[in-house]
């Protein structure tokens, strides 16, 4: 299982020291990192949400507990801090782990095993249910959702619209959220606004996808390699063709 990471720590010597620990660590992939969580926050919103943040606390722009609030539970997150006595804090923001500096390849490394085990948890926990449920607009009712029936899901505000085959809903979710629950070989989050269900696409083009049923979703560029990674175990391509695919 390969897992992305971003590193925010306002200490340009800590993102060195762990930006050399994620490149040494096969299955681990670097995307970013910032000395500023004003930025940081602002990069986050423009690149695929990242599998792990590591999150120095003590920072003077924006306490990292803070913006653990504003990163939500899309990434796992593992703070960094010299400081001890941020941990019982840091763990009510359901933090993965908690390192304290100066931090050791092996202490990291037992740090990233436990975001993997976490993770397996969850796609086990997703290949054995079928559907999940969402809240309404109504107090106290959820929806089911079934995933089978998921054709695409669009970000509207800060709502998502589920279209389904027969029906759509919109519930107050994330699709960072919301990918979680899906399992990972058959959807792909190819735009920031938009979720595509592989088996309702009817054709591909470099710009967008067309679904079954006429509707166009666009392809953004930040998530147009992994995308097309992804799905190229899926092309059937002549070995006589010798075209730019």
């Amino acid at each position: 299982m390969s897992l992305t990471c971003y590193i925010i720590d306002d200490e340009y010597h800590s993102i060195e020291v762990l930006a050399k620990y994620v490149n040494q660590t096969p299955g681990l992939e670097l995307v970013g990192s910032s000395t500023n969580p004003l930025l940081a926050l602002e990069e986050l919103c423009t690149i695929q949400t990242p599998d792990i943040v590591l999150l120095d606390v003590d920072m003077p722009q924006l306490n990292g507990l803070d913006v653990a609030d504003l990163i939500g539970s899309a990434s796992n997150i593992i703070f960094t801090t010299s400081y001890r006595e941020y941990a019982p804090e840091a763990f009510e923001k359901d933090a993965v782990d908690y390192l304290l500096k100066p931090i050791n390849y092996a202490r990291f490394l037992k740090a990233v095993t436990r975001v993997r085990s976490n993770l397996t948890s969850q796609i086990d926990q997703i290949t054995a249910s079928p559907f999940f449920f969402v809240k309404s607009n109504i107090k106290g009712k959820f929806n089911r959702i079934t995933i089978a029936e998921i054709r695409y899901i669009e970000n509207v505000g800060n709502y998502i619209i589920i279209h389904m085959n027969d029906e759509k809903v919109t519930t107050y979710l994330t699709l960072a959220e919301v990918l979680y629950k899906l399992p990972v070989e058959g959807f792909s989050r190819i735009h920031q606004s938009y979720i595509v269900n592989h088996a309702a696409i009817h054709s591909l083009e470099y710009a967008q996808v067309r679904l079954s049923g006429g509707v166009s979703v666009p392809i953004g560029g930040t998530y147009r390699t992994a995308f097309r990674e992804k799905i190229q175990p899926a092309l059937l391509i002549s070995k006589r063709d010798k075209s730019d695919h």
